[in-house]
């Protein structure tokens, strides 16, 4: 069965991300990175502008790309709300870009690199972001740990029961949205996990729609991914851990961040 990237940013996930809001733990990381760099940044997987409104609030020249055309139309929607330029958006996935010019800066938040399943997609989407930096551009994006053991041994069988994920709060029509996940493959040899979210949309007590939609993620080492930019064209690289100038080490326990500069 082919996998849809697509799937976890449509339908009732994408009242999900709607909620999630809040510019987050990534925001002054990436805004100084903006600042540093000057010209015009992209931000690639930006969704419904979570971090990419912020910014063109602070006067800066970002624009945003995304794999889910109803995620930019939220983003457009807000923007316009907020009284914000209207944003320059690209519905493209990452290994497909295809852009009109080029850029100082090129950020990858969340984690999202990781949504690109297949390998040699992986590679190409590096490919092309270092086709679309300026010389002397900057490729910045943020990897999560890996949390399995690569045995293979899970700490429940699979799938996992569901489990709550959170509750977004929509008090202006008195509607909730309830999240559960639940684990449903790990393929330690391929570095793959799978997951289901159930979405149930709530008025008051009355359910109105339930929806269940499916994530996979691939997990990537350090030496891994330095290859991997080495191959797409990329000399000079750092790895940096939680959103700091510390170079990664085995004391850093949320995420490595990779620092890819374009000769």
């Amino acid at each position: 069965m082919t996998y849809d990237e697509r799937d976890l940013y449509t339908g009732l996930a994408t009242l999900s991300w709607l909620a999630y809001d809040e510019p987050g733990w990534d925001h002054d990381y990436y805004r100084r990175l903006i600042e540093q760099e000057g010209g015009v940044a992209l931000d690639v997987g930006c969704g419904t502008g979570r971090l990419l409104r912020s910014y063109l609030r602070a006067g800066l020249n970002v624009e945003g790309c995304d794999i889910s055309g109803e995620m930019l139309a939220i983003c457009r929607d807000k923007a316009a709300q907020e009284g914000l330029p209207q944003p320059v958006l690209y519905e493209q996935a990452m290994q497909e870009l295809v852009l009109p010019h080029h850029y100082n800066l090129i950020y990858i938040p969340c984690g999202s690199f990781v949504c690109v399943m297949d390998p040699e997609h992986a590679l190409e989407a590096l490919r092309r972001f270092h086709a679309h930096l300026e010389p002397g551009g900057l490729l910045a994006f943020n990897i999560f740990l890996c949390e399995h053991d690569y045995s293979g041994k899970t700490a429940e069988p699979l799938p996992t029961r569901w489990n709550h994920h959170h509750t977004d709060e929509f008090p202006e029509s008195n509607r909730r949205l309830v999240i559960y996940r639940r684990t449903t493959g790990i393929n330690p040899v391929e570095q793959i996990e799978t997951e289901e979210r159930r979405y149930e949309l709530y008025e008051g007590e009355t359910l109105l729609k339930e929806e269940v939609h499916t994530g996979q993620f691939r997990w990537y080492f350090r030496n891994e991914m330095l290859i991997l930019l080495q191959i797409a064209g990329f000399t000079q690289v750092e790895v940096t851990g939680d959103y700091t100038d510390e170079t990664y080490g085995p004391y850093h326990t949320g995420t490595m961040v990779f620092l890819a500069r374009k000769e």
